[in-house]
């Protein structure tokens, strides 16, 4: 029996490592796609320890990437941020030690407006937008008197 389950824990890291070579993942991500799977608790825990053990399973790294791609890619600000930090998995300790300091949010929220002004009728609807996207009401001012004074 004990070789059975072994081989079963061998199996569910593969499996881990697998999700995790195709794509970042957040514990909670993971465990339910494992679970998924079929791998009983004990199989799953076993499989986040040794992704945890080797590195391979590293919130913090993720959390990094993923804050800079919503940041710079999608434009998001950092209310949309944590939101989607959330709807990814990521506990609630992991997120709120994240470093927003290096990202400049007014600049951001210039870019997305530029982007998206054409789509919207009257500036109320533009900043109500700009709000969704997570963006504060001082940033959205500041980008607004960017946007006045540019050329």
């Amino acid at each position: 029996m004990a070789e059975e389950l072994t081989k079963r824990q061998q199996k569910a890291v593969r499996s881990a490592l697998n999700m995790l070579d195709y794509a970042d993942n957040t514990e909670k991500r993971l465990r339910e796609k494992l679970f998924h799977k079929g791998y009983s608790t004990d199989e799953v825990d076993f499989a986040i320890e040794y992704a945890k053990k080797m590195d391979y399973l590293n919130e913090s790294r993720f959390l990094e990437a993923f804050i800079y791609s919503l940041a710079n890619t999608k434009l998001y600000g950092k209310r949309r941020i944590i939101q989607e930090l959330y709807v990814k998995g990521f506990k609630r300790e992991v997120i709120s030690e994240a470093d927003f300091s290096e990202i400049d949010f007014t600049a951001n929220c210039f870019k997305r407006l530029r982007m998206t002004k054409n789509n919207y009728s009257d500036t109320r609807k533009l900043y109500a937008a700009l709000l969704r996207y997570g963006y504060s009401p001082d940033e959205i001012k500041e980008a607004f008197r960017l946007y006045k004074e540019a050329p």
